[in-house]
């Protein structure tokens, strides 16, 4: 059993450290409002950096972002940061950026 907890312990740590994904706010019980592949080639003279915006269309009443997930489909070192905006604002930036020579490719989902 103690093995097991243990084990279980160091798999989380590998996991969390190995992971390069962006979760910010909540999706439980929220609509999604946005989705997206993002991919861009990769860039072999530099490293690459990309800014994705997505402004929710005004419908009325307002409306703010709650969730933002940004899963990272190439499993390397890419990273995506919110630049402007985020969570209770009804605009997102995110600055998505990767090492020399890979390419970038994320999806993205926002909740409202």
């Amino acid at each position: 059993m103690r093995l097991f907890l243990y084990f279980s312990i160091l798999v989380t740590a590998i996991v969390i450290v190995a992971c390069s994904h962006t979760f910010m706010g909540t999706n439980v019980l929220r609509p999604l409002v946005h989705r997206r592949n993002v991919r861009f080639s990769p860039n072999y003279i530099r490293k690459r950096v990309e800014n994705v915006t997505y402004v929710i269309p005004n419908t009325g009443y307002r409306r703010s972002i709650q969730g933002i997930l940004a899963y990272d489909l190439t499993n390397t070192s890419a990273t995506a940061n919110v630049t402007a905006g985020g969570i209770g604002y009804s605009y997102v930036t995110l600055r998505l950026s990767n090492d020399r020579g890979r390419e970038i490719h994320y999806d993205i989902n926002i909740y409202a």
